[in-house]
Order: C-alpha cells, then sequence, then structure tokens
C-alpha cells in the first residue's frame, strides 16, 4: 500500500509544469477598407471585442498555461479550430473549441480531494424589502467582472491529507489556463454574431447594425443605438449600460441587467430582468418572467407592458407628471399597504383594474397583466413571506 501511495504521488507531481508558458492560437489583420461586415461564428470562445483605431480588423488570440505538462497543451490547443475569408464585402471569422474556456480556469489536483473553508465569508441578514437604485448603479454593474487573483481564489479551500486533517494547497500544484482573446474592429462595420457557450464583452459603443444569435452566452455591452438591431438570446446573461433602437428576444435568461432603454421593444420568457430606467417609447411583452422597473426618465412618453404569469416590480416615476393604468384578470396588485385582487374572468377577458394619474399628464404606464403579480412603490418594494 506505501509503493502504491508513492506511485500516484509521482504520477500527480509529474503531471505539473513548473513555467508559464503562452501560445499564440491566432493572430492577424484585415484591411477593412472594403469590409461592411464582420461576421462571427463563436463556440466555447471567451472574447473581449474593442475599437480600432485604424481602418484594420484585428485578431489577437493567444493562451496562458501555468502548470500544464507539454501534452496537456498540446492537447487543449488541438481542440481549437479557427478559421477567416472575406466573401465581397464581409469577412467571416470562426472559432470553436472542444473545451469551454474563460477567461481563467483554475484546476486542483489532490490525491485525496479538496475541502470548502469558509471562515472568510460573511452572509447578509436576508430581508423582503428592495430599495429603488439609480440607474448609475447599473451602469457601475456593467464595468466589467474582476479576475479572482489565484491567491482569493485559495482562500477558502484546502486539500486533504489523508489523515483526516487539512492542509494548504500550494500555488505549484495549480493549472492555471489564461485566455487572451481580443478582437479590434472599426466603429462604422456592422455586426453578426452566432455565439455558442461563449462569453462576449463590448468595450465600446455600437452605433452601427448589430445582429446577434446566441446559445448559452453571456454578453456584456456598453452602449448600442441603432433602429436596425435584432437580438435573440437563449439561456445565459446579458448586460448594457444603454439599449437605444431595436427589437431583443430574452428567453431563459437568469440575469438581465440594463441601465438605459428607449425606443425598442422586448420579447421575454421564463427570464429575470431589472432596468435602471426607462425611457421614449418602450414596450416589453413577457410570458412568465420577473421585472423591476427602477426609474422613469424625464419625458418617457409612453411605456406598454403585455404579460402572462408575470412578475412586475415598479417604482413611480419621480418628479414628472404620469398617468398609470392596469388591465387584465386574475391578477394580484400591491400598492403601498393595499392588496387588490382582480378575480379570473370566465370570458378570460381583460379589464381596467388600476387607474393613477391624469389622462391628460404627457407621460403613459399601461400594463396589461394575466395571471401576475404586480407591486408598485416610491422608495422600496417590500415582497413580503
Amino acid at each position: 500500500m506505501k509503493n502504491q501511495f508513492k506511485i500516484l504521488l509521482l504520477m500527480l507531481i509529474t503531471s505539473w509544469s513548473i513555467n508559464a508558458q503562452k501560445h499564440d492560437v491566432y493572430n492577424m489583420s484585415f484591411d477593412a477598407q472594403n469590409i461592411k461586415i464582420l461576421d462571427l461564428d463563436l463556440d466555447g470562445t471567451y472574447v473581449g471585442i474593442e475599437e480600432s483605431k485604424d481602418d484594420k480588423i484585428y485578431f489577437e488570440y493567444s493562451i496562458e498555461f501555468d502548470n500544464y505538462s507539454k501534452k496537456e497543451i498540446e492537447k487543449q490547443l488541438e481542440g481549437i479550430n479557427t478559421s477567416a475569408q472575406i466573401v465581397e464585402d464581409k469577412l467571416i471569422f470562426k472559432t470553436s473549441s472542444t473545451n469551454v474556456l474563460s477567461d481563467v480556469v483554475y484546476s486542483i489536483e489532490s490525491l485525496f480531494g479538496i475541502t470548502f473553508e469558509g471562515n472568510n465569508i460573511s452572509f447578509k441578514e436576508p430581508t423582503n424589502k428592495h430599495w429603488r437604485k439609480s440607474k448609475q448603479y447599473f451602469y457601475s454593474l456593467n464595468d466589467g467582472s474582476k479576475i479572482k487573483s489565484l491567491k482569493e481564489y485559495l482562500k477558502n479551500l484546502k486539500g486533504l491529507d489523508g489523515k483526516g486533517g487539512t492542509k494548504k494547497i500550494e500555488k505549484k500544484n495549480v493549472k492555471t489556463l489564461k485566455t487572451n482573446f481580443i478582437i479590434k474592429l472599426p466603429s462604422d462595420i456592422d455586426l453578426r454574431v452566432v455565439a455558442v457557450n461563449s462569453h462576449l464583452t463590448f468595450k465600446f459603443d455600437l452605433t452601427t447594425q448589430v445582429n446577434i444569435n446566441s446559445r448559452n452566452t453571456n454578453l456584456m455591452f456598453m452602449g448600442i443605438t441603432n433602429p436596425l438591431n435584432n437580438f435573440d438570446i437563449v439561456n445565459g446573461k446579458f448586460k448594457s449600460n444603454e439599449l437605444d433602437g431595436g427589437a431583443y428576444k430574452f428567453n431563459h435568461l437568469s440575469d438581465v441587467q440594463i441601465a438605459e432603454v428607449q425606443n425598442l421593444t422586448i420579447d421575454s420568457e421564463f427570464s429575470t430582468m431589472k432596468i435602471g430606467e426607462v425611457g421614449e417609447h418602450v414596450r416589453i411583452v413577457d410570458f412568465n418572467g420577473k421585472f423591476w422597473i427602477h426609474n422613469f426618465s424625464e419625458n418617457f412618453k409612453n411605456f406598454q407592458m403585455d404579460t402572462e404569469y408575470s412578475e412586475i416590480n415598479v417604482f413611480y416615476p419621480e418628479d414628472n407628471d404620469f398617468f398609470l393604468t392596469t388591465f387584465g384578470h386574475d391578477t394580484v396588485h400591491y400598492t403601498d399597504n393595499l392588496i387588490t385582487k382582480i378575480s379570473p374572468s370566465k370570458k378570460n377577458e381583460s379589464s381596467k383594474m388600476m387607474i393613477m394619474g391624469k389622462e391628460t399628464n404627457p407621460n403613459k404606464i399601461q400594463i396589461n397583466a394575466v395571471y401576475g403579480i404586480i407591486r408598485f412603490g416610491k422608495d422600496f418594494i417590500e415582497l413580503g413571506e
């Protein structure tokens, strides 16, 4: 048994490399003078998209390995396929990875397992009271995620020593894979993206036409402004500072956070959405979703929601005159300390349920809700037990 332990330990130690290594995956640039569209087909990719300072499109793709053996590195790199070609006025770029890539991936090998010791974790007392947040709060959320250092990652992890005790995990025993992939493109190029199992972070405002179809993908944006934009997003997460114009379809997204919206339509199902501020001419159609609407711009003019089986939380507009009406049936209203239950309709016909403000007011809110919950609040909304 003693010899067997030594062999296993030797295999474990020899599988670690001692030097970090950087490997180029794809590094190319293309003259963009005659290119109108960049077409990206991404699978298992982690990429940041930046604005090019000249009239070229750049692909800068490399991976850093630490404590990986030569064989393991070769296997990772062999699983990545990348190509690019120009067809008429379109640059088509494709990349896929058999192993889904992230910004940084840490892997720990241990003979006897790993345990989590949460001595450094603190928990806030649970509360049912949710306070209004400014749109600036949502801007700060979309600045980008901070990559944890290896030291921070290991802070609460311990290796088991086989004798019922724990021991510190050494950095040399942790494999680190870091993806460095940046695409740079001129701001006047239209963008078409198909993404699966990926993560995209856009680091400049987009004003050209953008069409995105993604599955199981996290998307982060600065500003997006174009009336022709079309997004079809299924699973994953979506964050943006500003959305102005276009049509957005969200299906089964666990987290949608947008600082400002205006001049657009949102069609959503089974998604959780938080909006910092509603601007002009916004319409939302939803099935079985959950919404938090925190603020309205000074002249938002018209905001409409058509929902079924949805949970809607709306903070009243501040410092402007508005006219609010709700329609529907089989819906519960929570307004301040008043609870109103609207019974089901035999003919499934909606009727007017609530009115607030004067009809002559310039800013109008209309919510059509069937089989739902609507809560209103000024400074906070309390969910109850």
